[in-house]
């Protein structure tokens, strides 16, 4: 129930941040814009999203998951519908923005919610389902919104989005309920890293719970200060980076380059979202079973190979049709399945007691990528007048994003 609940929340929440890309065509005749001005529409949420990760990852650990997701989105409905009415692109790019504040409150409150009703055997299975969320409503997206555009407007896109996050503010209102008398004994699989630990930076067995306000205030400060999470936080924003300018610019990039009809690049834009929704429950299970509960190395191998598909998509011309899918394949996996695998690695680095505080700090600094990626991705395929480069920028970032894991230290394991 716990995770149906912020599986859905999350669903609704990344619809209202993926619908820019199936919308792009539609915004960019209709407020004439550039690729980096569409880039830049994608990256508003994080200017507001990645503070508000802060704050929530630490308020979230005090008021519990259910005030959380209902805080989260209820705010992002009433910005996202507003979207509707906005008159110009400024407009729209405040109103996105303000949206990422309620967005932000979803990410700790989901993984909080794992780590105290899963026991640590169960973690990567059941955060890469609720992170399959994010791509299963880009695949909705890219189904429904160009259509909806085509038919009534790209306004009905942003309004369908703010319905659906209000239907899930009641959702957690009426369903969600935080485990009585803290975390439950059989979700702490292992000892109770100490605050000392973390914020040294030291490897250590993960897992306690039992946490007053006291222990949540010093693991908060333990956490921002922690070594581990940091090089984690610089991981995802490289990755982050890879994963949200091909999101933004994919069907741009499919229409311009490779001539296909916008509604057909939306659907190769959620074949990419499905490989990426199955990949992460799936390299969850097999971290949990078949790995040891290992994370950092499907890791690696996911960063490596959003590099290897990134690469294909430089080098590939228009008329390899097989090798395209295959690449758009190979993205979904490694570009956006690897958000299930490091959510699991960094609460656990934590703890449960911390794990929102962890959330909220490593995605506030992955966020930097979001805000990044695609007005980059965009400036350079403008001032080049190709996809090339701007395909090759992405290769060097997935890299360094294997480079930084590389250098993390996994929690002992019991």
């Amino acid at each position: 129930m716990a995770l149906g609940v912020v599986w859905s929340a999350y669903l609704v929440v990344f619809l209202s941040r993926l619908c820019v890309g199936p919308l792009s065509p539609f915004l960019k005749q209709a407020f004439d814009l550039s690729n980096a001005q569409i880039g830049g529409l994608t990256s508003a949420t994080a200017v507001t999203y990645a503070p508000t990760l802060l704050l929530a990852g630490w308020l979230v650990d005090r008021i519990g998951v259910r005030r959380a997701l209902i805080i989260g989105s209820l705010v992002t409905g009433v910005f996202v519908g507003a979207v509707a009415l906005a008159p110009s692109y400024g407009v729209m790019l405040l109103l996105l923005a303000l949206s990422g504040l309620g967005c932000g409150f979803i990410y700790p409150s989901a993984v909080k919610a794992v780590m105290v009703w899963f026991p640590p055997q169960e973690r990567a299975t059941a955060i890469g389902a609720n992170q399959a969320a994010v791509n299963i409503s880009g695949m909705l997206g890219a189904a429904i919104m160009p259509a909806l555009a085509l038919s009534v407007g790209w306004q009905a896109g942003f309004l369908v989005a703010a319905a659906m996050a209000f239907a899930v503010c009641g959702l957690a209102a009426a369903v969600y309920r935080d485990p009585e008398g803290g975390i439950p004994h059989w979700a702490a699989g292992d000892a109770a890293p100490a605050a000392s630990e973390i914020e040294q930076g030291l490897p250590f067995v993960s897992g306690d719970e039992q946490a007053d306000r006291a222990t949540v205030r010093s693991g908060f400060l333990a956490v921002v200060r922690s070594r581990d999470i940091l090089l984690l936080g610089l991981a995802a924003m490289f990755l982050c980076m890879v994963e949200f300018a091909a999101l933004a610019h994919l069907v741009l990039f499919l229409h311009l380059d490779w001539a296909y009809s916008v509604v057909a690049a939306a659907g190769l834009l959620a074949l990419c979202q499905a490989a990426g929704a199955f990949a992460k429950p799936l390299s969850g299970l097999v971290s949990d079973r078949l790995l040891g509960r290992r994370r950092k190395a499907p890791l690696l191998a996911l960063a490596g190979l959003s590099g290897v598909a990134c690469a294909i998509l430089a080098l590939l011309g228009p008329g390899h049709t097989w090798l395209l899918w295959a690449a758009l394949v190979m993205l979904g996996v490694g570009a956006v399945g690897w958000g299930g695998l490091f959510g699991t690695l960094a609460g656990e680095t934590a703890g449960a007691a911390a794990a929102g505080a962890a959330a909220g700090v490593t995605a506030a600094i992955d966020n930097v990528g979001i805000f990044i990626g695609p007005p980059l991705f965009g400036f350079i395929v403008d001032r080049s007048g190709s996809y090339t480069p701007a395909w090759w920028a992405m290769v060097g970032a997935a890299v360094l994003a294997a480079c930084l894991l590389a250098l993390v230290r996994e929690p002992r394991r019991a």
